[in-house]
């Protein structure tokens, strides 16, 4: 008699079950009409996490219940460490304020924690747009022609910060392949950098990601100004064949796992999260409005026409790869640390 009066105790249950869903949607809808929702990105303007996160801006309020108004804001600083430390433990965590994150902050606890205050599994994942691949980029008039070039002249790079990708990653390009990269710091984002290079004052580019290249910075490769050495990521990108992969170069399984977990975050490519502590049927509805805004037909349409890639990554995923980060084995850690320092 147990399993009839259980089956019956679920039919009874269902009717409450979608009062309560309905009571919830509702209970959004009534927070978020007439709001205004401000997206922190941890980047300059003109940058392509601010690209990205101007781009969503334009969509996802239409898929939040209550459809609030969305705006952007700008807070770079410390490679993006300015703006997570500032939503994990200064913003407002009612479901108004969202941040579009530098992908590299994932890491930045286990390999390099100075001026890191937050916790990356407290922060409320709502998904990525895209996933990413990096790039090492010569200027035209560098002696650099491939990779092999580069471990044995100095190529002399832009930097945006000692925690972004552009800094990272050439350093452990020296540290665990052998490269001579020198980093040249203290550009805000990636346009400036290319500024400099057109300049003369540097050489090139330690890391950028691929789809700078195929949006704002299109021009460059189709006027045969910049030559593509070396392409980051776990994955090879079929749109780059003939560009050597990093980890290919490692020449131990040592190093190539230090690589592994440094280049992980490529994956997670342009990440929004939510602050920790945000009502979690607020979380809900913006987890399930950036889902449904990945699929906006006005959206893809759009990012077509700019050539910007739409590949989204659930928030799901990015919590799983913030834990499967955590059990990369201490001695590895201890190498990829080392392997970033300035």
């Amino acid at each position: 008699m147990k399993a009839p009066m259980t089956s019956l105790a679920a039919v009874l249950a269902l009717p409450a079950l979608v009062l309560a869903g309905a009571a919830n949607a509702q209970g959004v809808a009534e927070f978020y009409a007439g709001k205004r929702l401000v997206i922190v990105v941890g980047s300059a303007a003109g940058s392509g996490y601010d690209a990205y996160a101007r781009l969503l801006s334009r969509h996802l309020g239409a898929h939040i219940p209550g459809a609030p108004q969305i705006v952007v804001q700008n807070m770079p600083g410390g490679g993006g460490l300015t703006a997570a430390n500032y939503l994990y433990n200064i913003a407002v965590a009612n479901g108004t304020v969202i941040g579009g994150l530098q992908r590299g902050l994932l890491i930045s606890p286990l390999v390099m924690p100075e001026g890191v205050k937050y916790d990356v599994g407290k922060f409320r994942w709502l998904g990525s747009t895209n996933a990413e691949t990096g790039v090492v980029a010569a200027w035209h008039t560098a002696p650099h022609r491939s990779i092999a070039d580069v471990m044995t002249t100095e190529m002399v790079v832009g930097g945006s910060g000692p925690q972004t990708d552009s800094e990272t990653t050439p350093r452990a390009y020296n540290r665990i392949l052998g490269a001579k990269f020198r980093v040249v710091s203290g550009y805000e984002s990636t346009s400036p950098i290319l500024l400099a290079m057109e300049r003369g004052e540097v050489q090139g580019i330690g890391n950028s990601s691929w789809s700078n290249w195929t949006t704002g910075f299109a021009r460059y490769l189709k006027d045969g100004q910049v030559r593509l050495l070396l392409q980051s990521g776990l994955d090879r990108n079929p749109d780059l064949p003939d560009v050597p992969m990093a980890l290919d170069l490692a020449k131990t399984p040592e190093a190539r796992q230090s690589l592994e977990l440094l280049l992980a975050p490529n994956k997670i490519g342009r990440p929004f999260v939510a602050p920790p502590g945000a009502p979690a049927d607020r979380v809900a509805a913006l987890q399930a409005a950036f889902e449904a805004t990945m699929r906006d037909p006005a959206l893809l349409a759009e990012a077509k026409a700019q050539n910007m890639e739409i590949s989204p990554v659930t928030g799901g995923y990015i919590e799983q790869t913030a834990a499967r980060l955590t059990a990369f084995p201490a001695d590895v850690v201890k190498s990829a640390a080392a392997a970033i320092q300035p």
